[in-house]
Formats: C-alpha cells, sequence, structure tokens
C-alpha cells in the first residue's frame, strides 16, 4: 500500500508527516519545508512547493494539495525537503523516497 494515495484531481485529504531521522523526530525549529513528488514513469516533478510546519519542535508537517498536483495518474516518489535556518538541505525520509500513487477518478 503507497504511503500517500489520492484520487485524481482530489486536493484532501492533506499530507501529513511527522518527520524523523534513524527514528529521532527532527527540530524543525527556524526551518522551512517544501514537499517535493516525482513521477516514477517520466521523472518530471508534478509537485515542488512549501509545507507548513505544524509544530516545529514535534517535527510535525502538512502539505495541502494544489489546483493541479494530483491531474495526473500514476505512481511518485515523494519526499520533505527541509532547509534549516542555517541554509542547510536535508531530505526526508534520508534512506527511501515515500511511494505516492495518484487513482484514476471514475467520473
Amino acid at each position: 500500500m503507497p504511503d500517500i494515495q489520492v484520487k485524481q484531481d482530489d486536493r484532501e485529504p492533506s499530507v501529513f508527516a511527522t518527520l524523523q531521522a534513524g527514528g529521532v523526530v527532527i527540530d524543525l525549529t527556524g526551518s522551512t519545508v517544501k514537499f517535493i513528488m516525482r513521477n516514477r514513469a517520466t521523472g518530471t516533478v508534478k509537485v515542488n512547493a512549501s509545507a507548513t510546519v505544524l509544530s516545529p519542535t514535534a517535527g510535525t508537517v502538512r502539505y495541502d494539495w494544489g489546483a493541479t498536483d494530483t491531474d495526473t495518474i500514476g505512481d511518485y516518489d515523494a519526499e520533505f525537503e527541509i532547509t534549516t535556518g542555517a541554509g542547510k538541505k536535508f531530505t526526508c525520509p534520508n534512506g527511501k523516497h515515500l511511494d505516492a500513487k495518484v487513482y484514476e477518478d471514475i467520473a
């Protein structure tokens, strides 16, 4: 089962995550976070947009789908890219990608 599942053209539910490295929650204080999603078949980046940090110390984030984020059915790789206050980048999860799938809408 994919980590992230959504129907074509749907914008709910949002993507929620607790960002961790090695099982330890990442403190996001002073950081910005982006959600990135790439089509597995074509390699085309479909989403590269800001996520909302819900609780910096708890490492929780939310990504709200944009108008065209889910208009193309298929299998995707996804990740969160953190930029610390010092300008250093860290990708989560750091040992794999999240598995995302956009399913065809019947109507």
